[in-house]
């Protein structure tokens, strides 16, 4: 094998490898979900943020641009999703949701934390780089 064979070996490693991780939902948009797809969407992607959530809630409102901008933000590494807390209460009631909104994260299809209420972009940002690209 060759130096430009082994080269071309890694490239290929790399781009598969890249595939295999990529977030097919981390499309900077922020996917509505029924409670039946949450296991589905957390595990299909590596890194996940859902937003149990209510119309009629001030403080969703406020979040939800926000929701929108760090789903841009994030595009390609982070999927987020929201649902609508009146139409899935038993999804709701599963999750404990007792505050909206409320966010849970997901790692490698398991779920790291949660915070209920309003934040500033900033303060979610550091919320997602402490629980998903932090430094071990």
């Amino acid at each position: 094998m060759t130096i430009e064979d082994k080269e071309l070996e890694k490239i290929k490693q790399k781009i598969v490898s890249d595939i295999m991780t990529a977030n097919p939902n981390s499309n900077g948009v922020v996917k509505i979900l029924k409670g039946s797809e949450i296991q589905e969407f957390v595990t299909e992607n590596k890194f996940a943020i859902i937003d149990f959530y209510a119309t009629w809630c001030p403080p969703c409102k406020i979040m939800d641009p926000i929701t929108r901008d760090l789903a841009g933000t994030y595009e390609g590494k982070v999927a987020f999703a929201k649902i609508n807390t009146d139409q899935e209460r038993e999804a709701a009631m599963k999750f404990q949701i007792r505050y909206v909104p409320t966010f849970y994260l997901f790692k490698d299809g398991e779920n790291v934390g949660h915070f209920s209420g309003a934040k500033k972009k900033k303060d979610f940002m550091e919320i997602i780089d402490k629980n998903f690209f932090k430094k071990e």
